[in-house]
């Protein structure tokens, strides 16, 4: 699937309902610290709650608000990243395309919020991973340049650079149909490579050395018959301390690449 799990960083755990609803508070930094409080202790749902409130009551015009409500939509999006099935796809469109409203509010109130951007563009990514295949071609170049309004605003920003890496490598990936697809809509096939992946994943593993970067420098390796080179990335990512929950599921997919290379 295209684009499938561009996210890196998420997390939730359910939270009984009564535990929901956040105390009242008087400010929008006082809101903001309760959210951050939320994500420090994993409460996704209280995060939610706490931002929903208070863009209501007092964050209305915080762009950081938006964006941050943004990320935590993302999430409740891939939540399952090891185990997709049809039957949560519904709720995952709903959740990406929250996600994008969200984005698209914060960048509204401040035009050079980078998370505003980076946030839009994995959210069309994750549209273009539940939607059917005109909708993919329609909307894969959204993903890149959201992203890549993103990186100009932060070059230092190491998710922008691993969207436009699997944009690159995705979109190398199309099909004859899909290349006819993308010249009846753009006039012109998407030019993509999977050298320039490759480009894009090391300096996201430059910026920040997590399993996720480490595993597709591996996998887009495999792309370019470097299989030595695939090895001791997958091998380093093994090493590397779990920071975010998904890094064991990016290990064990290492461990299989490294059984089927020996």
């Amino acid at each position: 699937m295209i684009f499938l799990n561009l996210f890196l960083y998420i997390s939730l755990l359910f939270i009984p309902p009564e535990q929901i609803n956040p105390l009242p508070v008087s400010s929008c930094k006082e809101y903001m610290d309760a959210a951050k409080k939320a994500r420090a202790d994993k409460n996704r749902l209280l995060e939610i709650s706490i931002l929903e409130e208070g863009i209501v009551n007092q964050c209305a015009d915080s762009s950081i608000a938006y964006s941050q409500l943004s990320l935590c939509y993302l999430e409740l999006a891939d939540q399952s990243y090891s185990d997709r099935n049809e039957n949560n796809e519904n709720n995952r469109l709903e959740n990406f395309t929250a996600a994008l409203d969200f984005a698209n509010q914060a960048i509204q109130i401040d035009p050079e919020n980078v998370y505003g951007y980076e946030r839009k563009s994995m959210a069309f990514a994750g549209l273009v991973d539940v939607q059917g295949l005109k909708q993919k071609v329609q909307l894969a170049d959204s993903v890149r340049i959201n992203a890549e309004i993103a990186l100009e605003l932060d070059p230092k920003n190491d998710r922008a650079l691993h969207i436009l890496g699997r944009w690159h490598y995705e979109v190398s990936q199309f099909g004859g149909f899909m290349r006819f697809l993308a010249r009846l809509f753009f006039g012109t096939a998407p030019k993509a490579s999977y050298e320039q992946a490759l480009h894009y994943f090391t300096k996201s593993a430059e910026l920040q050395d997590y399993p996720v970067h480490h595993y597709w420098i591996g996998i887009t390796h495999l792309k370019l018959n470097n299989d030595t080179s695939a090895k001791n990335h997958f091998e380093y990512l093994l090493s590397l301390e779990s920071q975010h929950h998904n890094d064991q599921f990016f290990k064990d997919q290492a461990k299989q690449k490294l059984e089927d290379l020996n």
